[in-house]
This record gives structure tokens, sequence and C-alpha cells, in this order.
């Protein structure tokens, strides 16, 4: 008698009321989805003929396959969709150079069409939903789903590098105040100093002279740095923090880059910045751009003894030729 091994899948312990919460927020959220469906339960198409159409246009003419592995359909019911579109004008179908048994799908100008009225329908049924809500909020909402996303994917979302946006300056402030008060017990004395030398470098921006980055992941602040003007071609390196989830990623250099590219486009030849000596990673980051320690001081200050260090790198000399 031949044996059939099943695949075993170990399920951790979850408590009985975490469950009850997973549901309960699916039974809420399939009531949210409704509403904003219904901009495809107002035209012919059902639910899953639109998510085809739109997988069609951006997975830039996919084979049916690669649609299967995006929306995990039942391959006999996403046939009989794809021949219902052809039949009726809305895709073209010609054989993949690279597998002759398979077809490459593209919308053609008609469902095209169609998929942009749709595509206009859900967004404004989007923003309706959006816009019920106060603007503060809509931050927390999109960071929200966006942690959902990635939990259960497993796919880290992008983070983008960009010029700080009003407003995100104090952001910043916060979370370099919540993260040196809790780690290295810095007091308020440390917010004082943030709020000061932020706005001096305000000044500076509104001139030219200066820019802040954040790392921006969907939403949220995961990352900052800026430059600030010191003096005629020397810059001050500040602020530069990454968020303890997002480090060993690149991100410290990436932000490193963004503004070091900056000092250089406005022919800065000195960049200064001052640490301390128990920041070790951002010290090898220092180090690893160039920067070398040219100044100590030990004394105290934010309610901590601290050993402060002024590291500078000169990016060009006027007197070389």
């Amino acid at each position: 008698m031949r044996m059939i091994k099943k695949d075993v899948i170990a399920v951790k312990t979850v408590s009985q009321e975490a469950s009850r919460q997973v549901r309960a927020f699916n039974r809420f959220y399939s009531k949210v989805m409704g509403a904003l469906n219904q901009s495809v339960l107002d035209s012919p198409f059902s639910i899953a003929e639109a998510r085809v159409l739109f997988e069609i246009k951006h997975l830039d003419s996919p084979t049916a396959s690669e649609i299967n592995r995006e929306l995990g359909l039942d391959p006999g019911y996403l046939s009989r969709i794809i021949r219902r579109f052809e039949q009726d004008g809305l895709l073209t179908k010609e054989r993949s150079p690279q597998d002759g048994r398979a077809f490459l799908l593209k919308l053609s100008e008609q469902g095209s069409k169609i998929l942009t009225s749709l595509e206009k329908k859900a967004d404004k049924r989007a923003a309706e939903l959006l816009s019920s809500l106060p603007e503060r909020d809509q931050p927390l909402l999109l960071r929200s789903m966006g942690s959902i996303r990635s939990l259960l994917s497993g796919v880290a979302p992008e983070v983008t590098v960009r010029p700080a946006r009003p407003g995100e300056l104090g952001i910043v402030a916060a979370r370099h105040m919540d993260y040196y008060g809790e780690r290295y017990g810095f007091d308020l004395s440390f917010e004082v100093y943030l709020h000061e030398g932020m706005t001096r470098f305000l000044k500076h921006r509104e001139g030219g002279l200066g820019q802040a980055w954040v790392a921006d992941r969907e939403g949220e602040v995961v990352g900052s740095i800026a430059i600030d003007h010191a003096e005629e071609h020397v810059a001050q390196l500040r602020w530069l923090l990454v968020e303890p989830g997002f480090r060993r990623t690149g991100l410290g250099r990436r932000l490193m880059e963004e503004a070091l590219a900056f000092c250089r486009a406005n022919l800065y030849r000195r960049i200064f910045l001052w640490t301390f000596s128990e920041l070790e990673e951002a010290r090898r980051l220092y180090e690893l751009f160039g920067f070398s320690p040219t100044e100590e001081v030990s004394h105290q200050i934010w309610g901590k003894d601290l050993t402060e260090e002024r590291w500078d790198i000169l990016l060009f000399d006027p007197d070389e030729d």
C-alpha cells in the first residue's frame, strides 16, 4: 500500500482572543471593502475581472501564469475571463518569443479606457473614505495599512529618501528626543537644544543654504539627516537618525550620500558634525565616508556626562590646482 505524505504546517499557539480579533477585523474590513468595491459592482465586471484588467496593464504584457501568481485565481476561471475579454475586444494576445506555448496579454484601446474609468471611480471612493477622517489621522491609517501588508506578506515596503516637507522637522525632533531620552537618558534640555538648532536651520534653508531629508516608508518617517550652513564654504551635518528596525539595510549610507551630494553641488569645502563616543555605529558610518575626529570635549550636557567628538571632512582644497 502506497503511503501519501501530507505536508505538516507548524502553527504557533495563538490565544483565542487574538483569533477573535483577527476575525472581527476581517468582518469589519470586508464591510469597508464592500463600499470601496461598489464602483466595480456598479459596472458590468466582477471584482475578479476588474483585478485581471488591472494586472494586465500593470504587469506590462503578462502571461496568464504571471497573472495567476499575483491573483491566485482558479486557472480554469482565469482562462474563461481572458477568453471573454478577447471576444469583447478588451485585450490582444501575442505568442511569447521566450515560450511558444504561452501568450502575452495586452489591453486594447477599449480595454484601457474601461480600466481607466474603473480606476477613477475606485480612486474617488477611496478619497471619500479618507476624507471622512480628520487630516491628522490619515497618515496613521496609511501607515497601519502598510504595516499589515508588510507583516503578512513578509515583504518590506520601499523606503524613499526625499526632502523634508513642512512640519516633518517636528517629527524628526520628536524622534530624536524619544530615542536619546529612552536609550541614553537625555533630559529635556536636549529638546531645547533640538528646537533652537532647528529654528536657526529653517532660516538657512529658506535662503537655500541648507536642506533636510527624511527616509519615508509609506508616510512614516524612519530616518533623517540635514545639512546646515555654518559659515562661508563650511556646512554642519546634523540630525542623522535611522530607526532601529531599519539599520543595516543601507539606509544610513543613502542618507549620507544625499547630504554629501548637496554639499558638493553647493560648493561647500568642509563639513563637520558633532557626535559622542557611545554612538559606535554612527562613528563607523562617518569614518566610511571619509570623516575623521578633530576635537574631543568631555563635559556634562543634557543631564549626562558625555565625551562629545567633532568629526570633519575636507571635500576639496581651494589651494589645490
